[in-house]
């Protein structure tokens, strides 16, 4: 298995495309100090070794009417195959985030809903059709990084 450890102008060229990703060869290559070509090898390298997964649009929630966020953690009963709940828990489109965590929680849940009303259907949802034992839900007043 080929070893991930990366150069440091690496970790510099993921640092701008973290930024934008959206930049040409050349002006990554001039942030990084670097012809245009050699920053093109490089990403197309790191792109090759599974480094560089994707590229993503990040959308504001609140344009599509989504503006309360929520952090919610679920804890299933016992005898629910957790299998079924990540399968039920992907076709939520209010769902943006969900993992599998240590803790109390069995899973922490990151929704983006329409309003107060649209986290209540949710948590509504995971209750009753998700079949989940108990939730604790926080909602997100500012991100603060990211």
């Amino acid at each position: 298995m080929e070893s991930k450890a990366i150069s440091n102008i690496d970790r510099r060229i993921l640092d701008q495309l973290g930024k934008d990703a959206r930049l040409s060869w050349r002006e990554l290559g001039e942030r990084v100090h670097l012809s245009s070509t050699s920053a093109a090898e490089r990403v197309r390298a790191m792109e090759r070794r599974g480094i560089i997964r994707g590229y993503q649009v990040v959308v504001d929630p609140a344009a599509l009417g989504k503006d309360v966020r929520a952090v919610i953690d679920v804890g299933l009963p016992p005898a629910m195959n957790p299998d079924d709940f990540e399968a039920k828990l992907a076709l939520r489109p209010e769902v943006t985030f969900a993992a599998y965590v240590t803790g109390k929680a069995d899973y922490t849940v990151l929704v983006d809903c329409a309003g107060a009303e649209g986290l209540d259907v949710f948590i509504r949802w995971l209750k009753t059709d998700a079949g989940v034992a108990n939730t604790e839900s926080k909602v997100v007043l500012r991100g603060v990084s990211g």
